[in-house]
């Protein structure tokens, strides 16, 4: 052990490649920001990392794809690391397939204090404050050939703290082992648990967002370690724009202004983290199909309404979906009914109750051409996938299968009256003839 405290980033997945996406009709005036959100959160981490005078950071890959992000990101990268360079603070990359795109980056005049690790074998680099050495970086970028074994950074481990770092995560987090105090990993989206005790070994995931599944704060990770080698976690919150998906409960009977209330409470405990946010809503509930949200017409002019509410303010929170949870199980008088919704639901709840019934998808599109992807594997045989695909079919039935304006159990109820009347009215007056006629 070094016998000195140090401070470092942990930090990684900047994909400066990609943009936000997984949601239709991006709204205009938010289209810079999309574009420009992960480098915006790429250069909140640089901030972190000065601000906190670390002494070094360390990126564990998918920074950008040369050959995708074009010389914007590679223009970026050099003047980023060069406010760290001006602070003394030194940036130890191991880099990832994508990284090595062409090997690009190798190529490129990085400043002096960026050192990417060899990818042919662990690479040992030993970091000084001043004289003295605090602490020994193991790393290796990405092989096609030769899969990440924690064995090779093991093998190497002579005393000091010992970092090793990677993009994924070897095998060690299978079997996490004594040797080196701190794990660098790498390769996912959204950040991992820490596992601690022997060893410590985490992925703080990508300091952005990029899609709906994306939820919640994402950032980077400050790694303190004291003079006797313990080590604390701290993540800092980076990210340009912010993922949510938020659930309102839907009461049988409540009017429409009543769940916008709710909504309206929601979005402005939202705003106050000061950052713009992209929500997708949930409607969810017993009461769901008892409400006007059951029309699939009332939940578009809610989200229009959303949108325009607050989705244009400072910050903006835009709602990009507003959904109707789908039935756990199909209501008996939707099944029931003598009409078209009836005949549809019937085929749905058959194919619920029989798990062992194939669903070939290709078999019900006709003769179009299908993507590869798509045509490839048509038959949904997985459990879960087969019952969220069913529960969505039956909430389609819904909407587009009424035939008027009322709720399905608004329907039902209305067609069982007008059949109770009739048979009331037959008993009370008893069947026309002739002679009542006359």
């Amino acid at each position: 052990m070094s016998g000195q405290s140090f401070r470092f980033l942990h930090a990684g997945s900047f994909h400066l490649e990609r943009t936000l996406a997984g949601f239709a009709d991006p709204p205009e005036h938010l289209l810079e920001a999309f574009v420009n959100a992960p480098f915006d959160a790429a250069e909140r981490v640089v901030q972190a990392a000065i601000r906190e005078e670390v002494d070094f950071v360390v990126l564990s890959g998918d920074i950008f794809n040369p050959t995708h992000a074009g010389p914007r990101a590679v223009a970026f990268l050099r003047n980023q690391f060069e406010k760290l360079g001006t602070r003394g603070i030194a940036v130890y990359w191991a880099a990832s397939q994508d990284d090595l795109k062409e090997e690009c980056i190798r190529n490129i005049d990085w400043p002096a204090n960026v050192r990417i690790f060899s990818s042919d074998k662990v690479e040992q680099l030993t970091h000084y404050r001043g004289e003295h050495a605090i602490a020994d970086l193991l790393g290796r970028s990405w092989n096609a050939q030769k899969s990440l074994q924690a064995g090779e950074f093991l093998s190497l481990a002579v005393g000091g703290y010992q970092i090793a770092v990677m993009h994924g995560k070897s095998d060690l987090f299978n079997e996490p082992r004594q040797g080196l105090e701190y794990w660098a990993a790498g390769g996912a989206d959204v950040p991992d648990t820490p596992f601690k005790g022997i060893v410590t070994a985490h992925c703080p995931g990508s300091p952005q967002g990029f899609s709906p599944r994306d939820t919640g704060p994402h950032g980077c990770t400050l790694v303190s370690v004291s003079a006797d080698g313990e080590t604390r976690l701290r993540m800092i919150e980076t990210d340009a724009i912010r993922w949510y998906r938020e659930s309102i409960e839907v009461v049988a009977g409540n009017p429409r202004g009543e769940v916008q209330n709710q909504l309206r409470s929601r979005l402005r405990n939202l705003s106050e983290h000061d950052r713009p946010a992209l929500v997708t809503w949930k409607l969810s509930g017993i009461g769901r199909f008892d409400s006007p949200f059951a029309r699939s017409r009332q939940r578009a002019e809610t989200l229009d309404w959303l949108q325009r509410e607050f989705g244009y303010g400072s910050p903006s929170i835009w709602s990009t979906e507003l959904e109707l949870e789908p039935p756990h199980a199909l209501r008996a008088e939707w099944c029931d009914e003598d009409s078209i919704l009836g005949d549809y639901m019937r085929v749905v709840q058959n194919y619920q109750e029989a798990d062992d019934k194939p669903i070939e998808v290709r078999s019900l599109i006709g003769d179009e051409e299908l993507p590869r992807q798509v045509s490839s594997d048509t038959w949904l045989t997985d459990v879960f996938e087969r019952d969220e695909v069913l529960r969505e079919a039956a909430m389609l039935g819904l909407d587009l299968l009424r035939g008027d304006e009322s709720l399905p159990h608004e329907s039902a109820k209305a067609n069982h009256s007008s059949q109770t009347q009739f048979v009331q009215q037959q008993v009370s007056h008893g069947p026309k003839t002739e002679r009542n006629v006359a």
